[in-house]
Parts: C-alpha cells; structure tokens; sequence
C-alpha cells in the first residue's frame, strides 16, 4: 500500500522502521520553509481517465444489491463526482448526498441498529474480580485457564473453536468417540484451512492445536473454569450432565447452556443451591464460530455479577451479547416459532413452493430464506425441540399434542426421509459436493413430490401468495411474538429484539430490525388490522392474536420504541425477568 500511495502523491516518502524518525524530522524542517497550497491533495488534478471512473463506478454499482445500498451507491455517486467538478463543487455534491441519506429510511434505520448494538451491549455492574482471567483479553496467562465444551456436534464444536481462538485451552468432551473424533477432525482442519487462506500464521496455529484437549470422561474437567453444554436437545440428559459437572468441576466454575430452547431453570435444579447463581444460559446461533450473536440467558438463579461477566466474556470472544429472560425459546427462537409454523402451512395449503417462499425472504433483505436458512442450522435441531414439546407423532407417542394448526411433513423429512440439511447432503433443498463446496440449494424433486402429498387444499381452490402477502403472513406474527415477549419483562427493550435478529437471523440492517420495522415501515395500527384479520381467518392461532402491549401502544398512539423510552411501561407491565 505504500508504494502505491507515495505514486499517486498522497506521501512524501516512505521508509523503514530503523529510519522513520530522522526522515519524518527532516521532511517537517522541510515542510515548514515550503508554501502548502500546491502540495494538498485537493488541489491535485485526478489523473485517472473520467470515463475509467465512471465504468469502474458502474460495475461496482451492478454488484450491489438492488434492495439496501442506498449508502454505497451514493459514495460511489461522490467518486464520480470528483471526476468532474471541482473540489468546492464536489465537496457540495458529496454533502447533498450525505444528507440524503442521513435522513432517509435506510440512513434512519441504519443508526438505530448502530445504537441498538451499543444498548444492548451496557453493562449494568462490573464482573466478579474471581474471574478475571476469563476475561483479560491477551493476558499473558490465559494459557492457565480451562475451558470445556460438552458436545462435539455441529454447534459444540463451533463454540470450541471460538473459545480455541480467544486463547483458551478448550477441552472437548463427548461420551461417543466417533462423535468426538469427527468434531476433532473439524476443528484441527478447520485450523488448518485458516493457515492456507492466511487468516493464522503457522505459529498460532500450532499454538491453537497444542491447545485443543478431547476427552470422553467429564472428570477430566476438574480444572476448567467455565463448562458450555451443547448436547442434543433432550432435557433429561442435559440434567444428569450438570449434576455430573456440579461434583467434578471447581466450585467456582461458571457452568453454562447452549440450549435454545429448553427450561434453564430445571437445569440449575440439578446443580447445588450454593452454585446455582454461576448457572445460565449462553446461546450461540449456527454455525458458532460464524455468526455473531449470543444469548446470555439468565435463570432465575443466575446472579448479576455472572450476567456481567458474561457480557464482558461475549464482547471478549469477538460476539455479539444480548441479555434474555428465561422462557421457552428465549427471544430468537420463541420468535421463530410462529415464523417456522407459518412457513410451513404455506406449503400445506399449497400457498407456496419451497423455492417460492424463500425468494419472499430474500427479496425482503433476510441472508437466507426460511428453509436455507433449516437446512444450514439443521433440520433435526427443530426436529429433535417439537419431539421434546411432545408435538411429534412417533411409537412412543401416537396421540401427540400440538397447535391447532399442524403439518406433520416437517417432522417426517427427517424421521422418514433423513434429509438433516447441508450436513447430510439434503434438507428443504439437495446439496451437490461439486457445485459450491455443498453449500448451494438446488431444487430437489424428492421434496416437491413429498410436501405436495401432504398438501390438504384441492387443487383448484389452491392460490400462491405474493411475497408481500407471505411476508405479512409470517413476519406479522413473529412482531406480534416480539411484544408479548416486551410484555412478560424477557427482553430489556425492544431495540435488544432488533440486535437478536439483526445479528442471529440475517434481519436487514436497513430495515433496523423486526421491531423498529413495525415501528416505522408497516406502523402500528397496520399491523394490528391485519393480525385481527389473519386471526378471524385462522382461529384458534395463539400467535395471530394480538398481543395486550400492541394494543395498548395503538390506544396510545405511540411506538412501542417510544412507550419504553418515555417509560409508558413501568405501571403496566409486570415486573422485569431481568
């Protein structure tokens, strides 16, 4: 880069280290006796070709997303610009763009996501000095501390690695060997495949691989300091694993869950009263080691102090950290319940295909569609949650119950079918190994003739929805989950909602989060009509029904952003789970 610069005569020089003093001495001395106005940069004459400008401005342009790029466009705007006005006139011309943008919805929307994050992420209390070396970051004695995940699927070894490379010496623990052995099989080639693409020197790799511990005994975490359990969804064997680790672990040890669904406090019930309050849930998103967002799940156990250190140990490990109450799917996925069952009846109704539902989803601005988005998490994750709901009909449970409006073809791909997602080859979508390293959705006629025998909507009664129509269908109520989740005190604002699906499920930036986009985009009382009449459509839907706290802000005439801000809340809702 600095050859480059010193070219196009954005430096004086360039110089080594040993010599950088003495030259940038006598270049000030130098300086100071020369009149500045010919050298500023803004005098000089741009020597690239104007037409070279604009072509390479327009394929930048071409590359961009049509729906979101308000802000990049207009940057690009401003280079072409200085191609052809003055510096006066360009710095005018850059001005009107920047308050263009600055006060449009993308530009609004864009900084309260900025400001959501910084909220979202305020301490309330310092962490407890016990653990501090859990959260110096580059401490020169971190190598001392221990850390364990238990669980080395998909998701455990995601955490393990994300721990690995925060500098901790990671234990990885599971009580199947072939299972260990393949999550140690990712791990040490993931490493490695970071030192081809030069994201580690081979020194810190090494360092990471003499770090990487395995073990199928949980007494060999006798010295760890913090434990994560991410084992299946399964109650029961989540339980014996705590009481397990309440005897063989430090007293002061954090002990935490990775569950995304499950009742934390019957975990921290199998631990000691005395340990209870180092007990919590820390939720990471699919596939850990890539996506930013974390859960801090408090219990009703769970201390403040614990609460703060996590916060501190989230930011530590390069992650996004949003305090959740405690209930079935914290905030992320108790939100994704309706959004999930939706999808799903659009195909049983024969609203929708597959690949029609997912470009709605697109189309709007989210990373993936609903079903990219299963077959890239998992779908026997969900699979594994409706089965522990009692929602899934099976030989243990031929009279299953379930929402009043239920497709089973969900739960058969993957009981019947074994179509898991990515990892197996085939979900929603077939995955070829040679076209995008296994990672691209193809169309798989399995699927379609499979969703199409469940399909209960006659043929000529059947209608596809438009995307504006799908997305009412299946965004409306996930808001409306969002306010009843405000109103049961598990969310600290709705802004912390925004940050969840902003960073954990793919939620635009421009539109500010699912939240701020009732708020703002559909409005209130728009969103109140159509629920009214979705749940007059579909009665008996829990999550058509309109939530007390969105009816109240619609009486009030105010956002539910500003019902928090102006503290229209603190006599009407109950008390705080936080």
């Amino acid at each position: 880069m600095g050859p480059a610069a010193l070219q196009l005569k954005l430096l004086d020089a360039v110089v080594t280290d040993s010599a950088l003093l003495s030259v940038a001495t006598k270049w000030a001395a130098w300086a100071e006796t020369v009149p500045l106005a010919d050298r500023r940069v803004g005098a000089m004459v741009i020597q690239e070709s104007p037409a070279v400008v604009h072509v390479t401005c327009r394929m930048a342009k071409l590359q961009l997303p049509v729906a979101g790029s308000q802000g990049t466009r207009a940057a690009l705007e401003a280079v072409q610009a200085g191609t052809r006005l003055s510096l006066a006139q360009g710095l005018e011309a850059e001005q009107d763009l920047f308050l263009k943008v600055l006060t449009s919805q993308q530009g609004l929307a864009r900084r309260h996501a900025f400001f959501a994050v910084r909220l979202a992420q305020r301490q309330v209390q310092a962490p407890p000095k016990q653990h501090a070396l859990l959260i110096q970051k580059g401490s020169t004695s971190q190598a001392a501390v221990h850390v364990a995940v238990i669980g080395a699927g998909t998701m455990g070894s995601g955490i393990a690695l994300v721990l690995l490379q925060a500098g901790f010496v990671v234990y990885l623990a599971d009580v199947s060997e072939p299972a260990l052995l393949k999550g140690i099989s990712f791990l040490r080639g993931t490493i490695e495949s970071y030192v081809k693409r030069r994201k580690l020197t081979p020194a810190a790799a090494a360092v990471l691989q003499s770090n990487l511990l395995q073990t199928q005994d949980l007494r060999d975490l006798s010295s760890c300091q913090l434990v994560v359990e991410a084992v299946i969804e399964k109650m029961s064997v989540k339980k014996q694993i705590f009481a397990t680790l309440n005897t063989v672990t430090p007293a002061s040890a954090i002990l935490l869950s990775n569950t995304s669904t499950l009742d934390l406090d019957q975990m921290a019930a199998a631990l000691d009263p005395a340990r209870q309050a180092r007990f919590a849930g820390w939720h990471f998103f699919s596939p850990a080691h890539v996506m930013k967002l974390v859960e801090i799940v408090k219990s009703a156990t769970t201390s403040s102090e614990t609460v703060a250190l996590l916060q501190v140990l989230t930011k530590r490990i390069d992650k996004t950290g949003v305090v959740v109450g405690n209930c079935d799917g914290f905030v992320g996925n108790r939100m994704l319940k309706p959004y999930s069952a939706e999808t799903a009846l659009l195909l049983a109704e024969g609203a929708g295909t597959i690949e029609s539902v997912d470009k709605a989803f697109t189309n709007f601005g989210m990373s993936l569609g609903p079903f990219q988005m299963s077959d890239l998490a998992g779908n026997d994750i969900g699979y594994y949650v409706r089965k522990e709901r009692g929602w899934v009909r099976d030989d243990t449970n031929p009279f299953p119950k379930r929402p009043t409006r239920y497709t089973e073809f969900a739960d058969d791909m993957v009981s019947i079918l074994k179509r898991f997602g990515q990892k197996a080859g085939k979900g929603w979508y077939d995955y070829d190994p040679s076209i995008g390293k296994g990672r691209t959705p193809l169309p798989s006629k399995e699927m379609a003739d499979f969703v199409e025998s469940y399909v209960t909507t006659p043929l000529a009664n059947r209608r596809l929805l438009s995307s504006d129509e799908i997305i009412e269908r299946v965004f409306y109520p996930l808001v409306n989950e969002g306010f009843k989740i405000m109103e049961e005190g598990i969310a600290r604002s709705p802004s912390d909602i925004d940050v969840v699906y902003l960073y954990g499920y793919g939620w635009p930036a421009w539109r500010g989060g699912p939240m701020y986009w009732a708020d703002t985009n559909v409005g209130l009382p728009t969103l109140l009509r159509k629920l009214q009449e979705l749940s007059r459509a579909f009665p008996g839907t829990d999550h058509y029904e309109p939530s007390d706290l969105l009816m109240r802000c619609v009486s009030l005439g105010v956002t539910v952003e500003e019902y928090y801000s102006r503290g229209l809340h603190q006599s009407q809702l109950p008390r705080s789970k936080l």
